[in-house]
């Protein structure tokens, strides 16, 4: 079975209205899940562009719908401390009947790491700060009481409750680095590569994945393989343009007929993929979601 969900950038100057919107139409096409990013401003100067926070964005988006699943794409482990970020998606487990997906990175933008006063290590220690989260935020989840010391994050005889309504609550690693990769095989249950990487690459990338899932003694096939896209289709307009676009430059859209929308995404159903987060230009997602499943996903 192929999900698909829609992503939402709230660093691109979304309102909670927009967003709603896009929820529940979202969730009236038969898409799975929304996924929001985690940022908190979209560039240094941009002091008129809204960035609402990504946790806060998803448990409004759980409480207005019913059955749509909610994620990050992908939380910055370094944001927040691992137990209370392990505390955030337990608690809205609960608060969303078991549809939240734990989306985490290792984090990137550097920008935001210096507007807050956070430090940003090296590539290497951030994966390895990663890992630690992850062990954890399941042992948080899993244990009556959580012990683990660890070179960068500890806990200490902690109580954790409630634990997540899922068990397990699914953990899905965006990136796609080789020590990333490493990471992903010993802990994920789905992994994220984006946005719309060359076949070849993905294709490439997922077979370093299998190479470490052997190495740790872990089902390949366990891990469930997602796929981010950007993807604007032909017959579907906005009439809004995006607060950010002033800073950044606008994203050049090639935007595609349903069968060429169709034969895109099918190239990464070969290579085993059956998840995707979708993309749509900003503004467009409440009609797109609906074309795309009404128009699109039939073809695939």
């Amino acid at each position: 079975m192929i999900d698909y969900g829609v992503q939402i950038e709230p660093q691109f100057g979304y309102t909670w209205e927009m967003i709603r919107e896009t929820a529940l139409a979202a969730e009236a096409a038969g898409f799975e899940s929304l996924w929001a990013s985690d940022h908190f401003l979209i560039r240094p100067e941009a002091v008129d562009v809204n960035c609402l926070e990504a946790w806060t964005v998803l448990t409004a988006v759980a409480c207005a719908t019913k059955s749509l699943r909610v994620g990050a794409m992908v939380a910055s482990q370094s944001y927040r401390n691992p137990v209370l970020h392990a505390k955030i998606a337990a608690s809205l487990d609960h608060m969303s009947g078991g549809r939240v997906y734990f989306g985490i990175g290792a984090g990137w933008k550097e920008v935001e790491y210096q507007a807050y006063g956070m430090p940003f290590p090296r590539p290497g220690k951030r994966v390895r700060q990663l890992e630690e989260a992850i062990i954890i935020a399941k042992k948080l989840w899993a244990d009556p009481k959580a012990d683990y010391q660890g070179r960068y994050y500890s806990v200490n005889d902690c109580v954790f409750m409630p634990k997540p309504v899922q068990d397990p609550l699914p953990v899905l690693v965006g990136g796609m680095g080789t020590k990333l990769l490493k990471v992903s095989a010993r802990h994920a249950d789905a992994v994220n590569f984006a946005w719309n990487k060359p076949l070849d690459t993905f294709e490439e990338r997922l077979g370093v994945l299998a190479k470490h899932c052997d190495e740790v003694g872990r089902d390949y096939g366990s891990i469930r393989k997602s796929a981010g896209l950007h993807m604007a289709l032909e017959g579907v307009e906005s009439d809004k343009v995006a607060p950010y676009i002033k800073y950044s430059g606008e994203r050049k859209w090639k935007h595609m007929t349903p069968e060429e929308a169709a034969e895109f995404v099918r190239g990464y159903v070969d290579l085993g993929v059956d998840h995707f987060v979708i993309v749509f230009p900003y503004g467009s997602e409440p009609e797109s979601v609906g074309f795309f499943m009404e128009h699109v996903a039939p073809l695939v």
